[in-house]
C-alpha cells in the first residue's frame, strides 16, 4: 500500500487526461423550491401617528413589521390607544392585520400572510397509585 502511495506521489501513475469535449457533458436540471421568496422583516418603534403611517406603508410593500410599543398592560393611555387604532385602521385598509406579541410589541403583517396560533395539546396526567 505504501509503495502504491509513493508511486502516485512521485508522479509515475498520474497522467494528465485530455479535455472532455463539451458534447459529452450532461446538463442536469436544477430545481429550486417553488414559492420560496425572501421574507422581509422590519423592526421599528411605534411612538406617534407618523410611525403608524410608516408601518402601514411597509406592510403594504410586503414587509412583516415588529413594532416596539409602550408597555400596553401598564402605560396605555387614550393618546396611545388612538395611535394603535390608527395603525389598525391603516393596515386593515390593505387587508393586513395587527397582532399583539407581548406587553411591548405588536406585529403588523401584509394581506398575504396567515397567522395561526399554536395550540399545545394537554398531555394526560398519570395518576400515581
Amino acid at each position: 500500500m505504501f509503495k502504491k502511495i509513493k508511486k502516485m506521489i512521485s508522479g509515475d501513475s498520474l497522467k494528465t487526461s485530455s479535455p472532455v469535449p463539451i458534447e459529452e457533458y450532461v446538463e442536469l436540471p436544477v430545481r429550486g423550491y417553488e414559492g420560496l421568496e425572501t421574507i422581509k422583516i422590519k423592526v421599528c418603534d411605534l411612538e406617534d401617528f407618523k410611525d403608524a403611517t410608516e408601518i402601514a406603508v411597509l406592510t403594504e410593500a410586503g414587509y412583516l413589521v415588529i413594532a416596539n410599543t409602550i408597555n400596553l398592560e401598564r402605560d396605555l393611555d387614550d393618546d396611545y390607544a388612538k395611535i394603535l387604532s390608527s395603525l389598525k385602521e391603516k393596515v386593515g385598509k390593505t387587508g393586513g392585520k395587527i397582532v399583539r406579541l407581548c406587553e411591548t410589541k405588536v406585529l403588523a403583517v401584509p394581506s398575504n400572510t396567515t397567522i395561526e396560533r399554536m395550540v399545545k395539546e394537554e398531555t394526560p396526567k398519570i395518576e400515581e397509585e
